[in-house]
């Protein structure tokens, strides 16, 4: 199987979603200016946390794109990550950002991203967490 997805691979009607959303957002600094799409647990609209905002700016050059899509899992159950990115060769990748203090729902998003990285192989993931120090420890997948 082939590793890695491009825009050009999707089906007609998601191509040119993909490509009305980066261009909508070719820009944006933070998850309001954005026009964020995307939802928390009852349908409302949220932004990103100071976390994920961080790591938009360091590693994403503000280039990504904040709960784009939503995986539905093979147990019925389902997965926003944080960020989505669209590379220059039009390669997505995936990336779960977490803040080093460990919530209850850390180990309940690692299992949920790990299913995801299992059911969708064609796609790049990309795991980070912001250590103590500051940095990020980065895994890909």
């Amino acid at each position: 199987m082939k590793r890695g997805i491009t825009i050009d691979d999707l089906p007609e009607k998601y191509r040119e979603q993909v490509r009305r959303q980066l261009n909508q957002t070719r820009g944006a600094v933070t998850g309001a200016e954005q026009g964020v799409p995307a939802k928390a647990a009852g349908g409302k609209r949220r932004e990103a946390n100071k976390t994920e905002l961080e790591y938009n700016r360091r590693y994403l050059g503000n280039q990504g794109l904040y709960e784009r899509v939503t995986f539905h899992l093979p147990g019925g159950s389902r997965y926003t990550p944080d960020y989505m990115t669209v590379d220059a060769e039009g390669r997505i990748t995936f990336h779960e950002v977490k803040g080093s203090y460990r919530l209850h729902s850390h180990g309940r998003a690692r299992t949920a991203f790990r299913e995801c990285v299992a059911a969708y192989p064609m796609f790049f993931w990309v795991w980070a967490t912001r250590q103590s120090s500051g940095e990020y420890k980065i895994e890909t997948f």
